[in-house]
């Protein structure tokens, strides 16, 4: 089995993403997808979920309806998932003031960490950011 690798949020928005300029995105998120299916690496947490469908039903040039969306994400629940908690939340809020992150980029790496993730797959966060043995990386670099 492969190192757990935690995949953000962009990494299915741009899964499904049916805009005519996301195709290159679209075809690297789908491969991450799937190859974190097949080798049972993948993981995601609650906050994902919630971003997830916010962002397919009205932020994408064409959404999904809330069906779809409820679909993708029982598709997205075959990944291990992580479930917040009071001390993730109080270790977040301490990432976020020691390096200056977002509080929910903070808490996406927090439960990176919780799920003993070696990388963290996200556009949105600095490409090569380590905390301990957690590093970012940004696959569409």
């Amino acid at each position: 089995m492969k190192d757990k690798v935690f995949l953000d949020t962009n990494i299915f928005v741009y899964s499904i993403d049916a805009s005519p300029g996301g195709i290159d995105k679209r075809d690297i998120a789908r491969k991450i997808v799937r190859e974190h299916i097949r080798n049972e690496s993948g993981v995601v947490s609650i906050q994902v979920f919630q971003e997830f469908y916010d962002v397919a039903t009205r932020k994408i040039q064409v959404p999904l309806s809330t069906e779809e969306s409820i679909e993708y994400l029982h598709y997205m629940a075959i990944f291990e998932t992580v479930l917040p908690d009071f001390d993730m939340v109080v270790t977040a809020i301490r990432l976020h003031r020691k390096h200056t992150l977002s509080f929910w980029d903070a808490l996406i790496l927090q439960a990176a960490k919780t799920a003993g993730c070696s990388q963290v797959l996200s556009e949105d966060l600095q490409h090569g950011f380590r905390i301990d043995n957690l590093t970012v990386k940004n696959p569409f670099v």
